[in-house]
């Protein structure tokens, strides 16, 4: 089924994700034994969160940002958490993905999936699954390259059915990118079934000229 795309943006609004705050060191009390010459004990060292848990101003204005209501704005946010490498930014960037409320143009939706494949988190890889069928191509080329990138398993066996295409769902563009994904999960299985896509005269010649680039490397 042909995709949809567009240049529309949204005009939703929501509030953005609250920050976290800074936990207050604390050292320990001295104590002192009793009857006895006192001996301070050495105070506790400050308790520093770990990095991955506080986010920079940076960050946090990026992730705001992933909520304006201009698409270019929100799409540039998403593409800058990436750049970032910050970890926090893996869950704002998962949020996108689910567009639960629908409120995520395309456009974020695939900088949010070029991200997720930067910052290489296993806990992207279901949503990066689900998105591979986004019904508009951009996202799910995206997610399909991101996969690549994390390389997680689970990712072959619906990397290969986009190969595969049964039912023509998929464009060539993300078919393509699928291609290309499995040089990330070489195996007889993927092999195999290179081989039949490079061979097959009824394929679109970027993909069967995809499919020999894999095989010969």
């Amino acid at each position: 089924m042909p995709r949809k795309t567009t240049t529309k943006t949204t005009d939703k609004r929501h509030t953005a994700v609250p920050k976290v705050e800074k936990a207050a060191a604390k050292a320990a009390t001295p104590q002192v034994t009793p009857q006895a010459q006192p001996q301070t004990q050495p105070a506790t060292p400050p308790t520093t969160p770990p990095a991955e848990r506080v986010r920079p101003a940076e960050v946090e204005a990026m992730i705001a940002q992933l909520r304006h209501d201009d698409a270019d704005i929100s799409r540039d946010a998403a593409t800058a958490l990436g750049a970032l490498g910050h970890v926090e930014a893996v869950e704002p960037l998962i949020q996108v993905m689910e567009n639960c409320d629908g409120f995520f143009h395309p456009v974020v939706r695939a900088a949010a999936a070029g991200s997720l494949g930067m910052l290489k988190d296993a806990r992207a890889v279901n949503v990066l699954i689900t998105a591979v069928s986004d019904t508009h191509a951009e996202p799910s080329a995206e997610a399909i390259r991101a996969l690549a990138l994390i390389g997680d398993a689970r990712a072959l066996e619906p990397l290969m059915e986009v190969v595969r295409n049964a039912n023509g769902y998929f464009l060539p563009i993300a078919r393509r990118a699928a291609v290309l994904a499995l040089a990330s999960f070489r195996s007889e299985q993927v092999t195999a079934l290179l081989t039949t896509i490079s061979k097959d005269q009824s394929q679109d010649a970027a993909i069967r000229d995809a499919a020999a680039q894999v095989l010969s490397r």
